[in-house]
């Protein structure tokens, strides 16, 4: 009988204590791999963003148009893919950065700078051109104006962001505030071409996702 009382017995303290803190450390090493792979995502998107500004202004002085909107785009590269140009008319006509039409300047601005030599990273799709990936499973793009006239001039815009890295990416860029400065932010929606018509979010809620743009 005491065998088998003794056999009944349940974890002690020490063991429970034991079991918890090999929780707690799993926890914790779960949520400190989560943030540093947040902090890289959020370094290569600050480091991408200051890199296609540059080379949408290197194209700019190079050939005195924007890519996307260069009329003279398929005279300027002969012996590249190249079978679309734009209007010359200043601005990159079309859809938003995240149109889904491969013939608009916003889209096809991307084949320009690769034509260019400016980029190497582009992708290629059927359904939306050759806009290139972000670190949040978004894409990167150009458009002229954003956010119901917030915007007039070029912005480089970049969907699918959690609120914790465009916050971040704000911060470092600008103010830190969603509804201000050169860093502006909507709610993610999914629907292609709504950064022209929506206007900018009052703060970074937790729960969603953004579209950031950024002004030239």
């Amino acid at each position: 009988m005491r065998n088998l009382r003794a056999n009944r017995q349940g974890f002690t303290l020490v063991e429970l204590s034991i079991v918890l803190v090999i929780i707690g450390l799993i926890i914790g090493a779960v949520l400190t791999g989560q943030q540093i792979i947040q902090n890289a995502r959020v370094t290569s998107a600050l480091n991408t963003i200051q890199a296609y500004e540059a080379q949408f202004q290197t194209y700019v002085q190079n050939y005195g148009a924007m890519p996307g909107d260069d009329a003279n785009a398929q005279n300027r590269f002969p012996g590249t893919t190249i079978d679309h140009h734009g209007d010359g008319s200043g601005s990159l006509d079309g859809g938003g950065f995240d149109s889904t039409t491969a013939t608009d300047e916003t889209v096809f601005i991307w084949t320009h700078l690769r034509a260019a030599g400016l980029v190497k990273n582009q992708i290629s799709n059927s359904s939306t051109g050759v806009q290139p990936p972000n670190p949040f499973n978004g894409i990167y793009g150009f458009q002229t104006g954003a956010f119901k006239g917030a915007f007039t001039t070029t912005v480089l815009c970049m969907d699918k962001v959690p609120a914790s890295a465009a916050e971040a990416i704000d911060s470092r860029l600008d103010d830190g505030a969603s509804d201000s400065g050169s860093v502006r932010a909507m709610a993610y929606t999914g629907n292609p071409g709504v950064v022209n018509t929506t206007a900018v979010a009052n703060s970074y809620g937790d729960a969603q996702t953004f579209t950031l743009c950024i002004r030239m």
